[in-house]
């Protein structure tokens, strides 16, 4: 239900680690950009609209698999779609960074 925020979920990814690129924290890093008030609300204090994917999405960097499948289950996401985004994300880093 969020089709039309996807740009602002795409920079809320590409942010997400705008902190350690810079050495600073997230508060810091975010006021040297313009980001949404759901981007910043989320990246920074883990609240708001956007905070529920963000969470959702550490979660599943930190392997906390009972808590991907509790929200699976709870925002009827299923495997497969869950697989292919996560292969998509790959795909589109692989080709940023190694041009391929």
């Amino acid at each position: 239900g969020m089709e039309m925020q996807k740009e602002e979920l795409f920079l809320m990814g590409l942010f997400s680690v705008l902190d350690v690129i810079l050495d600073q924290d997230m508060a810091d890093a975010l006021k040297l950009i313009k980001v949404s008030k759901n981007v910043s609300d989320a990246l920074i204090y883990r609240t708001g609209k956007f905070a529920p994917i963000y969470n959702f999405i550490l979660s599943y960097e930190k392997a906390n698999w009972q808590e991907v499948s509790r929200q699976m289950i709870l925002q009827n996401i299923s495997m497969n779609d869950l697989y292919e985004a996560y292969i998509d994300a790959l795909v589109w880093y692989r080709k940023l960074t190694l041009g391929k």
